[in-house]
């Protein structure tokens, strides 16, 4: 069975993102993935997503994702993305503040033999500052 470019990143805002289920990451990730905007200071690869997933669910504990858009083309999909939680753990260097914040982002992807193999992307994390700071 064939898995699209879709249901690869269905499945991994269900599993990594909702159910926490750290294996998702070697499920859903070829070894050799690539991101090209991988924050300062993370590792590349798999580790740095799993480090960048660890940092946000440490930082808000109740997060979640809703898919706002998601369009699929052939080996790439497309999403939109909206993070919600309320900030209870470190972030970016930001102490704790108890504010709940919304937070967009685009990310699109490429997938081989149903893993991702490269990802590019934007979160709005001047707007995440904004509420932290306010």
């Amino acid at each position: 069975m064939t898995v699209n470019a879709a249901e690869v990143v269905t499945l991994l805002h269900s599993r990594l993102l909702e159910s926490r289920d750290p294996a998702a990451a070697e499920d859903l990730f070829a070894p050799d993935f690539v991101s090209h905007n991988m924050p300062p200071g993370f590792p590349p690869g798999v580790p740095g997503v799993m480090r960048f997933f660890e940092m946000f669910r440490a930082a808000f504990p109740d997060v979640q994702v809703t898919i706002d858009e998601l369009v699929a083309d052939g080996d790439r999909a497309a999403i939109a993305t909206t993070m919600t939680g309320t900030h209870t753990g470190e972030v970016m260097g930001m102490a704790p503040t108890g504010r709940r914040v919304s937070v967009t982002g685009i990310d699109v992807v490429r997938v081989e033999d149903g893993r991702i193999v490269e990802h590019r992307g934007l979160t709005d994390t001047v707007g995440l500052m904004r509420q932290l700071a306010s």
